[in-house]
């Protein structure tokens, strides 16, 4: 018996209708609706055919000899032939007749027309026109002039241009101006009602001299007392000790340096674990990255990862622990519960079980003994189901290759 190969099928008592998912490159051939089906691409679920296709069969394609209905945009090129009883919707035969010879019967009825005597002064050229009398159904919009309205000089609208010349302007009563105004410097000395420019006000304060007593400062001989802020705008030296009594101390500054070696925190009469709990240092963005000692917990905390830069290692009692690649020697016991993958290295522990995805074999003949599996000589020689991989050297014969039905 020679081999048959069978493709996938459904017999015409079932549906019409293409096989839900196919195979890259499987076949399968409708009876009911007489459409041969294809499994295009390999982007589907678990590797199936992206899309299936109709290729063939008088359900998808046009016969020669059989009347057919077609649907859809169809596009010919050449010649193409109709019988004279063809009619097109509504269209009949007769009227499509009278399409026929438009380049010479209606051509020549419409140069008759244009011909006449008088053409010339009842048909205006498509060229530079000269109408006469009262032309009608002309709007503005058909002359681009949507915009125009025939109102007097006080209704007539502002355009936006002009106004947003006009918002640019500051009224004379009162006027609030943005951005950097700019004036005139007045005269140093001059004490009327002009505006005091920055440069004016710079130039009359340049060279007082402050001096004072206990929150005072006397200025020309005036005793002023100090205002609730006080902003120094230039650079203040303290020579002796600064104490700062008030209960937040806010440094508004790019660069802070300190010469000190140490900085103490949570400097209290009688420091405890307690009165050192959550003290540290917090550094504000999206989310609070926070570096605190608990007390609950005996230790520092971070609020964030640690990132320790390339050649450095993490180490305790001055000895690594653990570096970018690789734990520390001393670090002989773990309790991991999950592994990536091992490329490189020899397993020394116990057989795997097959329940933990192991053949609890030492060997090859064991692992097939534990999983169930016999070689290919001593299978079933009916129905043998090999799924995936590749077949070399096979002879098969007196073989039906079927690919059931959907």
């Amino acid at each position: 018996m020679a081999n048959t190969v069978r493709i996938k099928r459904r017999s015409s008592s079932g549906a019409a209708g293409a096989p839900s998912t196919l195979e890259n490159a499987e076949l399968a051939y409708n009876e009911a609706d007489n459409i041969l089906y294809y499994g295009e691409g390999t982007g589907g679920n678990n590797g199936s055919a992206t899309s299936v296709i109709s290729i063939g069969g008088v359900g998808a394609f046009v016969t020669l000899g059989t009347v057919q209905t077609l649907t859809g945009n169809k596009t010919f090129s050449g010649t193409i032939v109709l019988p004279s009883t063809t009619s097109i919707g509504s269209v009949t035969s007769t009227e499509i007749g009278y399409v026929d010879g438009v380049t010479s019967a209606i051509q020549t009825q419409i140069d008759t027309k244009l011909a006449s005597t008088t053409a010339s002064s009842t048909y205006a050229p498509i060229a530079s026109p000269t109408f006469t009398g009262t032309v009608a159904g002309i709007t503005k919009t058909m002359v681009g002039l949507d915009n125009v309205d025939n109102t007097t000089d006080a209704g007539k609208p502002v355009s936006t241009a002009g106004q947003t010349a006009l918002d640019l302007k500051a009224n004379l009563a009162g006027p609030t101006f943005t951005g950097v105004p700019a004036a005139p410097t007045a005269t140093a000395g001059t004490n009327t009602t002009q505006l005091a420019s920055t440069a004016f006000v710079t130039n009359a304060v340049a060279n007082v001299t402050l001096t004072g007593t206990t929150n005072e400062i006397v200025v020309t001989g005036t005793v002023l007392s100090l205002a609730t802020n006080v902003v120094i705008p230039n650079d203040l030296t303290v020579t002796g000790d600064l104490t700062v009594s008030g209960n937040t101390t806010t440094l508004n500054t790019a660069t802070l340096i300190v010469e000190d070696k140490n900085i103490v925190l949570a400097n209290v009469a009688s420091p405890t674990d307690i009165t050192a709990n959550t003290a540290g240092i917090t550094i504000l963005g999206a989310t609070d990255k926070t570096f605190n000692w608990l007390s609950a917990a005996s230790a520092w905390t971070s609020s964030e990862n640690i990132d320790i830069v390339s050649g450095k290692v993490l180490k305790i009692a001055n000895t690594s622990v653990l570096s970018g690649t690789t734990l520390g020697s001393g670090v002989i016991y773990s309790s991991l519960t999950t592994l990536g993958t091992i490329v490189t290295g020899v397993w020394n522990g116990t057989t795997i079980a097959i329940a933990n995805g192991g053949t609890g074999a030492t060997t090859a003949s064991g692992a097939r003994t534990g999983l169930g599996l016999g070689t290919m000589s001593i299978q079933d020689a009916v129905s043998v189901a090999i799924t995936g991989g590749t077949l070399d050297a096979v002879t098969i014969s007196n073989t039906i290759f079927d690919g059931g039905t959907f």
